[in-house]
Parts: structure tokens; sequence; C-alpha cells
């Protein structure tokens, strides 16, 4: 009887184990499974982040094919007094402070002066040191402006990139 007794306790002790053995891989189990698919929202979550940076670069197109097209581009729009456009050659996260600068020149009647300091030609900075003139989506220019005050030119550095998804160049100063 006590051998049967303790026969009936060594089975329920095996099914307890058993059991706890199954209870414990469930668990781990769902962990992993849990994880997997928090893994896969956070993926998705960092891709519709990442598109929302990146369309506004997508859907960029104002700029031309070489640096110098966009400068001539920008130019031509500032000229006829179309700021909106003129802000739109420069990178995307610079437009809209650029359009506020050249409406405040243009209400305080300096657009005309700001444009005679963009009039002398632009010309390819090569005094910058090769590792950085080896870069083929940016490009280094300057122009040469007077001072206001005192009358003495000095250079005005412009620099441009190559917009990765539109392909053309920007003004990034």
């Amino acid at each position: 009887m006590e051998k049967i007794f303790i026969q009936k306790i060594a089975r329920a002790f095996v099914v307890v184990v058993i059991f706890a053995i199954i209870a414990i891989l469930g668990f781990f189990a769902g962990g992993i499974i849990k994880y997997k698919i928090d893994v896969r929202k956070v993926d998705k979550s960092v891709e519709r982040f990442q598109g929302a940076l990146e369309q506004p670069y997508k859907e960029d197109t104002y700029g031309g094919k070489t640096p110098e097209e966009t400068w001539a581009m920008y130019l031509d729009a500032l000229k006829k007094g179309d700021i909106d456009l003129a802000s739109k050659y420069f990178a995307v996260g610079k437009q809209e402070k650029k359009k506020q600068i050249f409406l405040s020149e243009k209400n305080r009647d300096n657009l005309k002066l700001y444009l005679e300091q963009l009039s002398s030609p632009l010309q390819k900075n090569e005094s910058l040191p090769d590792f950085i003139l080896a870069d083929k989506e940016r490009a280094y220019y300057y122009y040469m402006v007077k001072d206001l005050e005192t009358g003495e030119p000095f250079k005005n550095t412009i620099e441009f990139y190559l917009n990765p998804y539109t392909r053309v160049w920007k003004i990034l100063y």
C-alpha cells in the first residue's frame, strides 16, 4: 500500500514537473513571439517615420543639373520678384527661413540691393582641401561682395548639395 502511494505521488510529481516545463517553455515561446511582433511594429514605425522625413526630399524637384544652373535659376526667380520660387532652390529644411528673409528684404525695399550683391560671377572654390573637393555630391563656390560700410571686396562662400532622390542641385549655404 505504501508502495502504491509512493508511485501515485511520483506520477503526480512527474505530471506536475511536465506541466511546469510546458508552462515555462510556453512562457518563453510567448515572450519570443511577442518580442518578434514588437520588433516588427517598431521596424514599421521607423520605416513610416523615415518615409515621412524623406518625402519632402523626394518631392523637391526645384534645381538644376549643375550648381551653376541652380544658381542661375535662383537669380532669375529673384529678379522676377518670385520669392516663393527663389526659396525653393535652397535645401528643403532652409526654404521657409529663406523665404521669410526674402520677404523681409522685399518689405524693407532691400531686394534690389541684395540682387546687386549677388551679381558678380559665381566661381568655383578650389582652395579647399582635396578630401572636401572630392565629394561629388557637394560643390563649393563663391562670389565677390563689397562690404556696405567700407566698400572692401570679400568672398561670400556658397555650398551646394545634390539631392540624392531627385538628382537636382540645391543651395545649402
